[in-house]
C-alpha cells in the first residue's frame, strides 16, 4: 500500500460515520485524563505559575476564554475565589479586548483558556496585557500552540490535540487542572482552609467518574427517550454549575436538533418560566450546594406546569422531587468541584442525542455543509474550524 492511498484511510478515519465517533472516545476518556493531570509534568506547570504569581505579589486573577472555555472559567471561578481570597474575574476574550479590566496591571495573572490554543486574536490580547504587566498563563491542550508559544508560563493538559470539534475532555481537565492550580496557590498564600479535604476529594474524583461513565451509558438513551419529542428544551444551573448549564445548553443545540436555552436558576424563575408548558424538557443541574432546595423547588413547579423533568443530582441527595428523569452522581463531591462530574452525564445525553440523526455531526457539527463553510469565511480562520489537528 503506498503513501498516498495510506493518507486517504488516515483522513477517512478522522471523519467516522457511525458510532463510535471520536467526541465518544474522548467523553469515555476523562476519567483517565482527569487521573493524569496528577502526573509530575503537570503539577510542575502548576508549581510554576504559583511560584511566579508569588514573585509577583499577584492580588488578582483574571480567565479569559471563548465558547466552552469561557464556561469552564466560570465553573471554576467559585472555588478559586474561596479559595485564594484573591478577587477572580472572567471574560469573554474578545469582550475584554473590547472593554479592559481597568485595574489590569502587574499585580494581575491573566489566564487564557482555550482548547485549541490557536483562537483569533487571543495573541493580541496576549499583547496588550503584556504591555500593561500582567503575567500571562495559557490553559491549553496543545503545547506547541500559538498561544502556548505566546504567554509567560502553561498550565499543559493531558491528551494532546482533539479530533473532534466538540469540548469535552478539554473541557473538563481545564476545570480540574485549574481547580489544581487553585488549591496549591491557595495553600502557598496561606490563607486556604480545609486543603487536606479539598485534596482527597479531587483525588477522589477521577475514580469516581471511572466507574460512573460506563454505568451511565447504559442510562443515557432513557433521558434521551423521554426528552427526544420536546418542541424545546431548557437547561437550568447555578453557582459553580452554570457555566455547565451553557456549556449543555450549546452541546443540546448541537446534538439533538431541538432549540435549547440555558439559564441560571433565579433569573428563569423571574421572568422566562412564565413560557413553560408541556412541550418544553427541563433539565436541571442540582448538586448538593446551598441552593439545591430551591432548584428541587423549580423542579417541582416545572413538574406541575407539565414539562418534562430531568434532575441531575447524587446519590447522597435527599427529599428528590417527582421527576421523569434523573441522574443520581456519586455521592461526596463538594459543591466547588461539581462541575468536572456534573458536566459529563450531560455530554453523554447530548452525544446519544446526537446519534438519533436530528440534530449536526457529532464530531464534525455543521462544518462540512458548504453553506456554513461559507459562512464562517465571515466569522474566523479556516484552520481554527476545518484542521483536525
Amino acid at each position: 500500500m503506498n503513501k498516498e492511498m495510506i493518507d486517504v484511510l488516515k483522513q477517512e478515519e478522522k471523519h467516522r460515520k457511525q458510532h463510535p465517533y471520536w467526541v465518544w472516545e474522548s467523553i469515555q476518556s476523562i476519567p483517565e485524563m482527569l487521573a493524569q493531570c496528577w502526573n509530575e509534568d503537570v503539577r510542575q506547570d502548576i508549581e510554576s505559575v504559583i511560584q511566579e504569581c508569588k514573585n509577583r505579589e499577584i492580588e488578582r486573577l483574571v480567565f479569559l476564554g471563548r465558547g466552552s472555555s469561557y464556561f469552564a472559567a466560570l465553573s471554576a471561578k467559585p472555588f478559586i475565589q474561596k479559595i485564594t481570597h484573591l478577587p477572580v474575574a472572567c471574560y469573554v476574550s474578545n469582550v475584554f479586548e473590547a472593554y479592559p479590566y481597568d485595574k489590569c496591571d502587574e499585580k494581575t495573572a491573566v489566564f487564557f483558556n482555550s482548547h485549541s490554543g490557536k483562537s483569533e486574536g487571543d495573541l493580541r490580547i496576549v499583547e496588550l496585557v503584556k504591555s500593561l504587566g500582567a503575567y500571562t498563563v495559557g490553559v491549553t491542550d496543545i503545547a506547541d500552540s500559538s498561544l502556548a508559544e505566546a504567554v509567560d508560563q502553561l498550565l499543559i493538559g493531558p491528551g494532546g490535540s482533539k479530533v473532534e470539534l466538540p469540548a469535552t475532555r478539554t473541557y473538563a481537565t481545564a476545570i480540574y487542572r485549574t481547580l489544581l492550580f487553585a488549591l496549591a496557590f491557595g495553600k502557598a498564600l496561606g490563607v486556604a482552609q480545609d486543603v487536606d479535604e479539598y485534596e482527597t476529594a479531587l483525588k477522589d474524583l477521577p475514580e469516581k467518574m471511572r466507574k460512573f461513565v460506563p454505568a451511565f451509558e447504559e442510562q443515557a438513551p432513557e433521558i434521551v427517550s423521554i426528552l427526544k419529542d420536546c418542541k424545546s428544551l431548557i437547561v437550568v444551573g447555578s453557582g459553580p454549575n452554570f457555566g455547565n448549564a451553557e456549556e449543555a445548553g450549546m452541546a443540546f443545540n448541537q446534538s439533538s436538533g431541538i432549540p435549547t436555552i440555558s439559564y441560571e436558576m433565579e433569573n428563569y424563575i423571574h421572568g422566562p418560566i412564565q413560557a413553560l408548558n408541556d412541550q418544553t424538557g427541563v433539565i436541571l443541574i442540582a448538586t448538593p450546594s446551598p441552593l439545591q432546595g430551591r432548584m428541587f423547588s423549580l423542579a417541582s413547579a416545572a413538574k406541575t406546569i407539565g414539562a418534562k423533568v430531568v434532575l441531575i443530582t447524587s446519590v447522597d441527595s435527599r427529599d428528590i422531587p417527582e421527576t421523569d428523569g434523573l441522574v443520581s452522581l456519586p455521592a461526596g463531591i463538594p459543591d466547588l468541584f461539581s462541575p468536572v462530574a456534573s458536566m459529563i452525564p450531560l455530554w453523554q445525553i447530548g452525544y446519544h442525542f446526537g446519534l438519533l440523526g436530528n440534530g449536526s455531526h457529532p464530531d464534525r457539527l455543521s462544518m462540512d455543509k458548504e453553506e456554513f463553510k461559507a459562512a464562517f469565511t465571515h466569522l474566523m480562520k479556516s484552520d481554527k474550524w476545518v484542521s483536525m489537528r
